[in-house]
């Protein structure tokens, strides 16, 4: 989608406002036009959301939408198509965590809502908590975790770890700005500018975290 000048000069000056900093036209162009795309993407991916849900009306427990495209489950990220997917309420499963979902082993809320839940593969993101790591401090207690009985998959409940690991918020990517490219940035590990024994220090996860806790 091409911009009027008229949204152009908007955007510099709204970049202006919010950064301090100016930004040619051919700039604004390029970042208006990406971030218009974005915005398309995401109304699309909306609609066809609600049109799932209007169809939950006939089908209240549910049904495969086997229109042969491949999306991700909402709680483990595996690819599935077709008979392989589950949608309800929640949202899109694989048959795994659809029957743990079904046999109340893991909420179902969790399919659209991460902030409230780490997979294993977070940890490491997150902390640089290899994956073999977290599932010795799962065996040992440390880190309290449901298991979808048909993959193994992990899911860790903040609320069932509460004094042990943050909320997610304040583990953000932080955008910074890059050096030498005017209107750039990129996103950061929250570990490379903040310190991170003041961020996690209090929590019990702190000992474990080698990778911080040994510099």
């Amino acid at each position: 989608m091409s911009l009027s000048d008229k949204a152009i000069k908007e955007f510099q000056e709204i970049y202006k406002k919010k950064y301090g900093k100016d930004i040619s036209p051919e700039e604004a162009r390029d970042a208006g036009e990406r971030l218009v795309g974005l915005f398309e993407v995401l109304f699309d991916s909306h609609v066809a959301e609600l049109r799932l849900k209007e169809k939950l009306k006939d089908h209240p427990k549910g049904f495969s939408l086997m229109d042969d495209e491949i999306y991700n489950c909402g709680i483990c990220h595996t690819q599935i198509r077709d008979e392989e997917l589950w949608y309800d309420k929640w949202g899109k499963k694989c048959l795994a965590c659809q029957d743990a979902v079904n046999k109340k082993i893991i909420p179902g809320k969790i399919c659209y809502n991460n902030k409230d839940w780490y997979a294993v593969w977070e940890l490491d993101s997150c902390f640089k908590l290899k994956a073999a790591a977290a599932r010795k401090l799962i065996r040992q207690g440390v880190l309290k975790a449901r298991i979808v009985p048909k993959s193994g998959f992990e899911v860790i409940l903040l609320k069932e770890n509460t004094d042990v690991l943050p909320p997610k918020e304040i583990l953000k990517y932080v955008s910074v700005p890059v050096e030498g490219k005017e209107g750039a940035f990129s996103m950061t590990p929250w570990y490379e500018i903040y310190d991170p024994k003041k961020v996690l220090g209090s929590y019990k996860i702190w000992p474990y975290l080698t990778a911080f806790n040994q510099k």
